[in-house]
């Protein structure tokens, strides 16, 4: 049976992890659109929904195990992986978006069209992705060093920029207090994106272990930070 071979650290991310942070994600997203329908808020529950969807998925494809079927096992995996890395774009849009910076409705849709691409091509990157005879996903070195370039240049690093020009346009104390939460819930974020990467590369299981338990905590911290750093005052 499945659950006699599988990673135990890995079950305890299926089904104690993803899908009550799934609707956690989905839930965070219809308070924000409760408040108030604006770009900002739209984007960042479009933030929410999608990666709560990712998470979601990635459980029902764990279920899809269970019967073996492979190219349900791949198109699920390959579909909730791309889904919790595209979601992160939405972040940076935001960010922009409260930043006032001139977002057209024709440069919204090329920048996320385009990252969109990128994390497709990401994923049928040659030898990058197979799967073990768990069914679970093993990621090689060359793939982990660029994902990890990908996610630098692409969301981290324009995340950490735009970030701090925000905070340079706030004077309130309360809303930099509020500022410190949200990047507080985006380093999390990030962090948990870098982390999932090796978890899936390096087979080591001392840091599978503490990285599992950890993950659980940065993935809630991360979208409540968020949402009750600039999320809920929108």
């Amino acid at each position: 049976m499945i659950f006699q071979r599988i990673d135990w650290i890995r079950l305890l991310f299926i089904f104690i992890l993803h899908p009550y942070l799934g609707l956690l994600f989905i839930i965070l997203a219809y308070k924000v659109l409760k408040r108030k329908k604006s770009r900002a808020s739209i984007t960042l529950s479009i933030f929410y929904v999608i990666a709560g969807a990712g998470l979601i998925l990635n459980f029902i494809q764990f279920l899809a195990r269970l019967a073996e079927i492979e190219i349900i096992i791949y198109l699920l995996y390959f579909l909730s992986s791309f889904l919790i890395i595209f979601s992160s774009i939405f972040i940076l849009i935001f960010i922009n978006i409260i930043l006032k910076v001139d977002f057209t409705n024709k440069k919204y849709i090329l920048i996320v069209f385009f990252y969109a691409i990128g994390c497709i091509l990401l994923h049928f990157f040659p030898g990058g992705i197979t799967f073990n005879e768990y069914w679970a996903p093993v990621y090689s070195w060359t793939f982990f060093i660029v994902a990890n370039i990908f996610l630098t240049i692409f969301i981290a690093l324009p995340i950490i920029f735009y970030s701090l020009k925000l905070s340079r346009t706030f004077t309130s104390q309360d809303l930099k207090r509020r500022l410190r939460f949200f990047l507080l819930g985006i380093t999390a974020l990030i962090f948990e994106f870098y982390g999932a990467i090796l978890f899936n590369t390096w087979q080591e299981p001392i840091f599978r272990f503490i990285y599992g338990l950890l993950a659980i905590f940065l993935f809630i911290l991360s979208g409540l930070l968020i949402y009750y750093g600039i999320g809920r005052m929108l």
